[in-house]
């Protein structure tokens, strides 16, 4: 990246809480530098209009600059030592919570407390680095003039009101550009379902007379594919369990339509089945791979779910052996949600998760796609069941 789009990315992140970070530490510097010259600049400013006889005098105005120049680089620096403390400090969890501002009441008051004290802590060792190259008792000389003192607490209330205000903007955005995506996916599920409901019911009314077993296997696979469609459609977080159930599900009843031709493995540890994750992620992925890659296919293929956790990510890739990202799209017809619906995949983890969380398309070799999507990692107390009734039935 350019030094341009890297300053970029660097501040369209700054103010949003990641354990894990990509853009340089320089960069982030950089930022905190600019934040310190543009205080610096405002306080001499106002230093100046309070006190006019120093307008004219420019030798005045830059000891007042650079004395107010290390102070606000002290103050700066103090935020994002703590602010990094902060993100290293708390679990995943947390800091999901206090990012999308679900921390209850307690959390304007948490940041409110945390630009105070940030603030006061700042000054202090501003107060101290300036007083030893001035060789001055400047830490004392401030805290003893009490119009000084009152100055520099009407700016922190100043400083965390406008903290404040930002967070409630911010989450409050976030929270409708998220209640936007979940619009979107409720009305494209909608418009899938009666397509997949239609073509279900036909093959069950015409597996009925040639073979009843199989026609029975697929409604009750049906019946715990829409039994988990609807919870999920209702409730805007799932288990990851959860997800894997609807999936077996949908992937079982195309199991017993295309036969021998498809084939599916779930290899995801007992204890990540409790994570948690925004619901109907995996479902248009292997819509995807079984559409594009599988059915095209003479002798079909398999579809391999996998699901793992590092460095408190949560990793969940769908895999194929079809035809791969190269071959020719199959034409939409009734199928045209996919392409939207990974669009809109990906527009939902922007908005819940930031840069924390993507979702990826790879060619495997020799043939075949990958989708990985990698979000947070939070875990519930409780796990799932391991597999669904479905996939126990059809084991055997």
């Amino acid at each position: 990246m350019t030094f341009k789009t890297t300053m970029s990315y660097t501040f369209s992140r700054f103010f949003v809480l990641r354990k894990h970070r990509s853009e340089p530490t320089w960069a982030r510097l950089l930022v905190d530098l600019g934040i310190a010259l543009a205080f610096a600049l405002f306080f001499t400013f106002i230093g100046g209009l309070m006190n006019r006889k120093h307008l004219g005098d420019w030798s005045a105005l830059w000891a007042v600059f650079g004395i107010n120049l290390i102070i606000s680089g002290s103050i700066t620096l103090t935020f994002h030592a703590m602010w990094r403390s902060l993100e290293l400090g708390l679990s995943d969890a947390m800091l999901a919570r206090l990012d999308r501002g679900k921390s209850g009441w307690w959390s304007p008051l948490f940041f409110g407390g945390f630009s105070i004290l940030g603030c006061s802590l700042g000054m202090a060792i501003g107060l101290i680095l300036v007083g030893l190259l001035l060789k001055r008792d400047m830490f004392g000389g401030f805290f003893g003039n009490a119009d000084t003192v009152g100055t520099f607490l009407l700016i922190s209330l100043a400083i965390t009101a406008v903290n404040w205000v930002f967070w409630k903007i911010r989450n409050r955005n976030q929270a409708l550009r998220l209640q936007a995506t979940d619009a979107q996916l409720r009305l494209l599920q909608a418009q899938i379902e009666p397509h997949f409901l239609f073509n279900t019911l036909a093959n069950v009314h015409g597996l009925m007379d040639v073979d009843a077993p199989r026609a029975k296997l697929m409604l009750e696979a049906f019946t715990d594919y829409l039994r988990a469609s609807l919870g999920q459609i209702r409730h805007d977080e799932a288990s990851l369990g959860e997800e894997l159930d609807m999936v077996a599900s949908y992937l079982t009843l195309l199991q017993i339509r295309m036969g021998e031709r498809l084939r599916f493995r779930i290899e995801v540890p007992a204890d990540l089945r409790a994570a948690r994750l925004p619901p109907l992620l995996l479902q248009p992925l292997v819509e995807n791979a079984v559409h594009h890659g599988l059915e095209p296919k003479v002798d079909g293929g398999e579809i391999i779910i996998r699901a793992s956790q590092q460095q408190g990510q949560l990793l969940i890739s769908v895999s194929d052996d079809g035809l791969g990202l190269e071959a020719p799209r199959r034409a939409a017809g009734s199928r045209s949600g996919n392409g939207i619906a990974l669009s809109n995949i990906r527009s939902r983890l922007q908005t819940r998760f930031g840069e924390r969380a993507a979702l990826t398309l790879q060619a495997q070799q020799p043939v075949g796609t990958l989708a990985q999507i990698s979000l947070p990692l939070t875990l519930t107390s409780s796990t799932n069941p391991s597999i669904t009734a479905t996939s126990k039935r059809l084991a055997t």
